[in-house]
């Protein structure tokens, strides 16, 4: 019996320690010893972040963040970025306004008949909009890669005498993602 209630931690502490190695793995990227830096304040909306709330911190041209989303109070995101700023520079801001953003989210949904746990991984190019040396507005289009799905039953379904089981192929996988976020420069 203890056995199996220590499989169970486990498993609730697998995406815990996912998002951590995605932001520890993060913070590696971005260690130069001397280099600009700065915080930056976000909000947005995209998937698969949902309407999400973070931070970002800058070294050079290269950010490291986390944010957290809800879309519900049945679904709720967790989220590790690393950026890369590249292109021509801004007269509005010393970050480049290009970038390759690399993602790993953590989403949970739990409804009446379910919990579902879903691991993601994606990438993505986008563009920043400085609108003042503070301010601005970013746009990001890219695929995110599933890479683990845990579904607990809670209780089963009523049955609606459909049967419909779509195979999506690649999308079962692979999806679009986008997102648009406000930023503020501290």
């Amino acid at each position: 019996m203890k056995a199996t209630q220590h499989l169970k931690n486990l498993n609730i502490m697998k995406p815990v320690t996912h998002f951590l190695l995605a932001l520890l793995l993060c913070f590696q990227f971005t260690r130069p010893i001397y280099a600009q830096k700065s915080v930056s304040l976000i909000a947005g909306a995209g998937l698969p972040e949902l309407i999400h709330v973070g931070a970002r911190y800058q070294v050079e041209q290269s950010q490291v963040g986390a944010s957290i989303g809800f879309a519900s109070q049945a679904l709720t995101s967790y989220n590790a970025d690393f950026l890369f700023h590249f292109g021509k520079a801004s007269t509005l801001s010393s970050r480049k306004p290009w970038y390759v953003k690399w993602n790993y989210t953590y989403l949970k949904e739990k409804n009446e008949y379910e919990k579902i746990n879903t691991s993601l991984f994606g990438g993505r190019i986008g563009r920043e909009f400085n609108i003042t040396q503070t301010f601005g507005i970013a746009l990001d289009g890219g695929f995110i890669f599933r890479l683990d799905e845990d579904t607990t039953q809670l209780k089963p379904r009523p049955s609606s005498g459909w049967k419909l089981d779509v195979d999506l192929g690649i999308f079962n996988l692979l999806l679009p993602a986008v997102g648009i976020n406000v930023f503020y420069k501290l």
